[in-house]
Protein backbone atom coordinates (compact mmCIF):
# COMPACT_ATOMS: atom_id res chain seq x y z
CA UNK A 1 0.00 0.00 0.00
CA UNK A 2 1.02 3.04 -1.08
CA UNK A 3 1.38 6.67 1.09
CA UNK A 4 -1.73 8.02 -0.83
CA UNK A 5 -3.34 5.02 0.46
CA UNK A 6 -2.85 5.64 4.00
CA UNK A 7 -3.55 9.27 3.75
CA UNK A 8 -7.05 8.26 2.22
CA UNK A 9 -7.54 6.26 5.09
CA UNK A 10 -6.48 8.27 7.97
CA UNK A 11 -8.73 11.41 6.35
CA UNK A 12 -11.85 8.57 6.15
CA UNK A 13 -11.09 7.56 9.59
CA UNK A 14 -10.21 4.46 9.15
CA UNK A 15 -6.74 4.14 9.39
CA UNK A 16 -5.19 1.16 11.62
CA UNK A 17 -2.80 1.96 14.40
CA UNK A 18 0.02 -0.26 12.53
CA UNK A 19 -0.97 2.12 9.02
CA UNK A 20 -0.70 5.22 11.44
CA UNK A 21 2.31 4.48 12.98
CA UNK A 22 3.60 4.06 8.92
CA UNK A 23 2.13 6.94 7.95
CA UNK A 24 3.40 9.09 10.51
CA UNK A 25 7.11 8.18 9.68
CA UNK A 26 6.42 9.40 6.28
CA UNK A 27 7.83 13.18 4.61
CA UNK A 28 4.29 13.21 2.98
CA UNK A 29 2.27 12.97 6.41
CA UNK A 30 4.82 16.19 8.02
CA UNK A 31 3.93 18.07 5.82
CA UNK A 32 0.33 17.78 5.89
CA UNK A 33 0.56 17.64 9.80
CA UNK A 34 3.07 21.34 9.24
CA UNK A 35 -0.13 22.48 6.36
CA UNK A 36 -2.89 21.46 9.56
CA UNK A 37 -1.20 23.87 11.93
CA UNK A 38 -0.97 26.59 9.62
CA UNK A 39 -5.05 26.50 8.98
CA UNK A 40 -5.52 26.05 12.59
CA UNK A 41 -3.78 28.60 13.40
CA UNK A 42 -5.46 30.75 11.05
CA UNK A 43 -8.26 33.30 12.48
CA UNK A 44 -10.93 35.25 10.91
CA UNK A 45 -11.40 39.27 11.36
CA UNK A 46 -12.99 39.86 14.00
CA UNK A 47 -16.58 40.40 13.62
CA UNK A 48 -19.39 41.88 16.42
CA UNK A 49 -22.62 40.67 15.24
CA UNK A 50 -24.64 42.81 17.69
CA UNK A 51 -22.95 46.26 16.60
CA UNK A 52 -23.72 45.27 13.08
CA UNK A 53 -26.80 44.23 13.65
CA UNK A 54 -27.34 47.41 14.96
CA UNK A 55 -26.23 49.57 12.66
CA UNK A 56 -28.44 47.41 9.80
CA UNK A 57 -31.32 48.58 11.80
CA UNK A 58 -30.96 52.07 11.63
CA UNK A 59 -30.51 51.94 7.97
CA UNK A 60 -33.51 50.39 7.41
CA UNK A 61 -34.68 53.00 9.86
CA UNK A 62 -33.75 55.79 7.68
CA UNK A 63 -34.10 54.04 3.95
CA UNK A 64 -37.13 52.02 4.44
CA UNK A 65 -37.48 51.18 0.45
CA UNK A 66 -33.53 50.10 0.88
CA UNK A 67 -33.01 45.81 -0.31
CA UNK A 68 -31.36 44.33 2.87
CA UNK A 69 -28.29 42.33 2.34
CA UNK A 70 -27.60 39.88 4.50
CA UNK A 71 -23.73 39.44 5.15
CA UNK A 72 -22.20 35.86 5.34
CA UNK A 73 -19.16 36.94 7.05
CA UNK A 74 -18.55 33.69 7.26
CA UNK A 75 -18.42 32.85 3.88
CA UNK A 76 -15.65 35.52 3.47
CA UNK A 77 -13.77 33.90 5.90
CA UNK A 78 -13.49 30.63 4.36
CA UNK A 79 -12.22 32.24 1.01
CA UNK A 80 -9.49 33.35 2.70
CA UNK A 81 -8.67 30.72 4.53
CA UNK A 82 -8.78 28.83 1.08
CA UNK A 83 -6.35 30.84 -0.30
CA UNK A 84 -3.72 30.15 2.53
CA UNK A 85 -4.27 26.60 2.55
CA UNK A 86 -3.90 26.52 -1.48
CA UNK A 87 -0.40 28.88 -1.25
CA UNK A 88 0.89 26.97 1.58
CA UNK A 89 0.15 23.51 -0.82
CA UNK A 90 1.92 25.62 -3.59
CA UNK A 91 5.01 26.10 -1.59
CA UNK A 92 5.27 22.69 -0.34
CA UNK A 93 4.76 21.18 -3.42
CA UNK A 94 7.50 23.60 -5.55
CA UNK A 95 10.07 24.27 -2.74
CA UNK A 96 10.26 21.49 -1.17
CA UNK A 97 11.69 18.11 -2.33
CA UNK A 98 9.40 15.45 -0.61
CA UNK A 99 10.12 12.22 -1.37
CA UNK A 100 7.96 9.22 -2.78
CA UNK A 101 7.54 6.33 -0.56
CA UNK A 102 5.95 3.22 -1.59
CA UNK A 103 5.00 0.37 1.07
CA UNK A 104 3.33 -3.10 1.18
CA UNK A 105 1.40 -4.90 3.83
CA UNK A 106 1.50 -8.44 5.06
CA UNK A 107 0.63 -10.62 2.20
CA UNK A 108 1.00 -7.60 -0.42
CA UNK A 109 2.73 -7.28 -3.06
CA UNK A 110 2.75 -4.23 -5.76
CA UNK A 111 4.81 -3.54 -9.08
CA UNK A 112 5.83 0.61 -9.45
CA UNK A 113 7.95 2.18 -12.45
CA UNK A 114 10.28 4.79 -11.62
CA UNK A 115 10.98 7.85 -13.79
CA UNK A 116 12.84 6.38 -16.24
CA UNK A 117 10.88 3.39 -16.66
CA UNK A 118 12.87 1.23 -14.57
CA UNK A 119 10.01 -1.26 -12.72
CA UNK A 120 10.37 -2.16 -8.93
CA UNK A 121 7.80 -4.81 -7.63
CA UNK A 122 7.87 -5.30 -4.11
CA UNK A 123 7.70 -8.45 -1.65
CA UNK A 124 5.52 -8.01 1.68
CA UNK A 125 6.21 -5.87 4.35
CA UNK A 126 8.80 -3.81 2.26
CA UNK A 127 8.80 -0.32 1.63
CA UNK A 128 10.76 1.65 -1.01
CA UNK A 129 11.41 5.19 -0.96
CA UNK A 130 13.06 7.77 -3.62
CA UNK A 131 12.77 11.59 -4.66
CA UNK A 132 11.06 11.87 -8.33
CA UNK A 133 12.11 15.76 -8.66
CA UNK A 134 16.10 14.63 -8.84
CA UNK A 135 15.80 11.28 -10.34
CA UNK A 136 17.36 12.68 -13.59
CA UNK A 137 20.66 13.44 -11.62
CA UNK A 138 20.50 10.51 -9.45
CA UNK A 139 18.97 7.63 -9.99
CA UNK A 140 19.22 6.08 -6.30
CA UNK A 141 16.22 4.50 -4.00
CA UNK A 142 16.61 2.96 -0.30
CA UNK A 143 15.04 -0.40 0.26
CA UNK A 144 13.95 -1.88 3.60
CA UNK A 145 12.50 -5.11 2.79
CA UNK A 146 12.62 -7.30 -0.56
CA UNK A 147 12.43 -5.84 -4.32
CA UNK A 148 12.91 -7.09 -7.57
CA UNK A 149 14.56 -4.48 -10.00
CA UNK A 150 14.07 -4.29 -13.93
CA UNK A 151 16.39 -1.44 -14.13
CA UNK A 152 16.59 0.82 -17.75
CA UNK A 153 20.06 1.52 -19.21
CA UNK A 154 21.66 4.91 -18.43
CA UNK A 155 23.54 6.18 -15.72
CA UNK A 156 24.38 4.50 -12.30
CA UNK A 157 21.26 2.73 -10.50
CA UNK A 158 22.17 2.83 -6.29
CA UNK A 159 20.02 0.76 -4.08
CA UNK A 160 20.44 1.85 -0.60
CA UNK A 161 19.29 -0.39 2.63
CA UNK A 162 20.95 -0.76 5.91
CA UNK A 163 22.75 -3.51 5.00
CA UNK A 164 24.96 -1.86 1.86
CA UNK A 165 24.63 -0.69 -1.52
CA UNK A 166 23.45 -2.58 -4.51
CA UNK A 167 24.58 -0.55 -7.46
CA UNK A 168 23.93 -1.18 -11.62
CA UNK A 169 23.74 0.44 -14.84
CA UNK A 170 20.80 -1.53 -16.30
CA UNK A 171 20.19 -5.09 -14.89
CA UNK A 172 17.66 -7.33 -13.05
CA UNK A 173 18.42 -8.23 -9.99
CA UNK A 174 16.58 -9.36 -6.60
CA UNK A 175 17.46 -7.54 -3.12
CA UNK A 176 16.53 -8.55 0.24
CA UNK A 177 17.44 -6.49 3.41
CA UNK A 178 15.62 -7.69 6.49
CA UNK A 179 16.49 -7.61 9.75
CA UNK A 180 20.31 -9.67 10.30
CA UNK A 181 19.92 -11.31 6.42
CA UNK A 182 21.03 -9.47 3.63
CA UNK A 183 20.78 -11.39 0.06
CA UNK A 184 21.46 -10.17 -3.93
CA UNK A 185 20.32 -12.01 -6.29
CA UNK A 186 21.99 -11.40 -9.76
CA UNK A 187 19.71 -12.66 -12.64
CA UNK A 188 20.87 -10.30 -15.32
CA UNK A 189 24.11 -8.55 -16.40
CA UNK A 190 26.35 -7.16 -13.54
CA UNK A 191 25.76 -5.50 -10.16
CA UNK A 192 28.39 -4.34 -7.53
CA UNK A 193 27.87 -4.92 -3.60
CA UNK A 194 29.07 -2.72 -1.33
CA UNK A 195 28.57 -4.45 2.01
CA UNK A 196 30.51 -3.82 5.28
CA UNK A 197 32.20 -7.95 4.94
CA UNK A 198 32.80 -7.67 1.36
CA UNK A 199 32.38 -5.72 -1.69
CA UNK A 200 31.97 -7.69 -5.25
CA UNK A 201 30.79 -7.77 -8.49
CA UNK A 202 28.05 -9.87 -8.83
CA UNK A 203 27.30 -11.77 -12.49
CA UNK A 204 24.36 -13.09 -13.56
CA UNK A 205 23.35 -16.56 -11.94
CA UNK A 206 25.14 -16.27 -8.66
CA UNK A 207 24.01 -14.40 -5.43
CA UNK A 208 25.43 -12.97 -2.38
CA UNK A 209 24.06 -13.47 1.17
CA UNK A 210 25.05 -12.77 4.52
CA UNK A 211 23.19 -14.72 7.47
CA UNK A 212 23.61 -13.60 10.79
CA UNK A 213 26.75 -11.19 10.17
CA UNK A 214 28.46 -14.29 7.85
CA UNK A 215 29.00 -14.56 4.39
CA UNK A 216 27.17 -17.62 2.94
CA UNK A 217 29.19 -19.92 1.08
CA UNK A 218 26.50 -21.25 -1.47
CA UNK A 219 26.16 -18.27 -4.08
CA UNK A 220 25.09 -20.43 -7.15
CA UNK A 221 21.18 -19.03 -7.85
CA UNK A 222 19.00 -22.16 -8.96
CA UNK A 223 16.19 -20.09 -10.47
CA UNK A 224 15.88 -17.58 -13.50
CA UNK A 225 13.74 -15.25 -11.55
CA UNK A 226 12.49 -14.66 -7.89
CA UNK A 227 10.05 -16.74 -6.61
CA UNK A 228 7.94 -14.62 -4.88
CA UNK A 229 6.81 -13.05 -8.01
CA UNK A 230 5.10 -16.16 -8.79
CA UNK A 231 3.38 -16.16 -5.47
CA UNK A 232 5.97 -18.36 -3.73
CA UNK A 233 9.26 -18.44 -1.85
CA UNK A 234 11.77 -20.32 -2.06
CA UNK A 235 15.28 -21.51 0.29
CA UNK A 236 18.63 -22.34 -0.57
CA UNK A 237 20.32 -24.03 3.17
CA UNK A 238 18.75 -21.15 4.39
CA UNK A 239 18.17 -21.54 9.02
CA UNK A 240 14.80 -22.04 9.64
CA UNK A 241 13.80 -19.11 11.86
CA UNK A 242 13.93 -16.90 8.20
CA UNK A 243 11.79 -19.72 6.97
CA UNK A 244 9.06 -18.85 9.63
CA UNK A 245 9.71 -15.02 9.35
CA UNK A 246 8.97 -14.83 5.50
CA UNK A 247 5.75 -17.22 6.35
CA UNK A 248 4.49 -14.36 8.82
CA UNK A 249 5.19 -11.93 5.85
CA UNK A 250 2.80 -14.13 3.66
CA UNK A 251 0.37 -14.82 5.96
CA UNK A 252 -1.56 -12.84 8.60
CA UNK A 253 -0.43 -15.00 11.12
CA UNK A 254 2.01 -15.90 14.34
CA UNK A 255 3.95 -18.87 14.29
CA UNK A 256 5.09 -20.40 17.60
CA UNK A 257 8.07 -22.76 17.60
CA UNK A 258 8.47 -25.63 20.37
CA UNK A 259 11.82 -27.42 21.18
CA UNK A 260 12.75 -26.62 17.24
CA UNK A 261 16.09 -26.07 16.66
CA UNK A 262 15.65 -22.73 14.63
CA UNK A 263 19.29 -22.54 13.10
CA UNK A 264 18.50 -25.87 11.16
CA UNK A 265 19.23 -25.36 7.53
CA UNK A 266 16.20 -25.74 5.34
CA UNK A 267 15.96 -26.17 0.93
CA UNK A 268 12.11 -26.11 -0.24
CA UNK A 269 9.35 -23.70 -1.15
CA UNK A 270 6.56 -22.98 -0.01
CA UNK A 271 3.22 -21.13 -1.90
CA UNK A 272 1.14 -17.96 -1.13
CA UNK A 273 -2.32 -19.36 -1.79
CA UNK A 274 -2.76 -21.56 0.24
CA UNK A 275 -1.49 -21.63 4.16
CA UNK A 276 -2.37 -25.57 5.04
CA UNK A 277 -0.08 -26.79 1.63
CA UNK A 278 2.58 -23.92 2.76
CA UNK A 279 2.58 -25.21 6.58
CA UNK A 280 2.87 -28.61 5.06
CA UNK A 281 5.54 -27.93 2.84
CA UNK A 282 7.98 -26.06 5.90
CA UNK A 283 6.65 -28.96 8.32
CA UNK A 284 6.98 -32.52 6.86
CA UNK A 285 10.63 -32.21 5.65
CA UNK A 286 11.84 -31.66 9.02
CA UNK A 287 9.52 -34.20 10.76
CA UNK A 288 7.66 -31.12 12.23
CA UNK A 289 4.07 -30.87 12.82
CA UNK A 290 1.29 -27.95 12.94
CA UNK A 291 -1.21 -27.16 14.94
CA UNK A 292 -3.88 -23.73 14.77
CA UNK A 293 -4.77 -22.13 17.46
CA UNK A 294 -7.60 -19.87 16.64
CA UNK A 295 -7.40 -18.12 13.30
CA UNK A 296 -4.14 -16.11 13.45
CA UNK A 297 -2.12 -18.11 15.48
CA UNK A 298 0.30 -21.65 14.58
CA UNK A 299 1.97 -23.83 16.69
CA UNK A 300 5.12 -25.98 15.34
CA UNK A 301 6.50 -28.81 17.16
CA UNK A 302 8.40 -32.00 16.68
CA UNK A 303 6.40 -34.44 15.40
CA UNK A 304 6.88 -37.14 17.80
CA UNK A 305 6.23 -35.03 20.32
Amino acid sequence: MNTEDYIKKWLNGTISEAEMQQLAQTPEFQAIKKLDAAVQRFKAPAYDVQQELAKLTERKRNHKSARVIRLNWWQAAIRVAAVVVMALVGYFLIFTDIPTVIATGIAEKTTIYLPDSSMVSLNALSTLTYSAKNWSQNRQVTLAGEAFFKVEKGAKFDVKTADGTVSVLGTQFNVQARPDYFEVKCFEGLVAVDNALAKIMLPAGRMFRVIDGQISEDSTLRETSPAWLSNESSFISTPYKYVIKELERQYQIKVITQNIDLEQRFTGRFTHKNLDLALKSISLPLNLHYKKVGKYQIELSVANQ
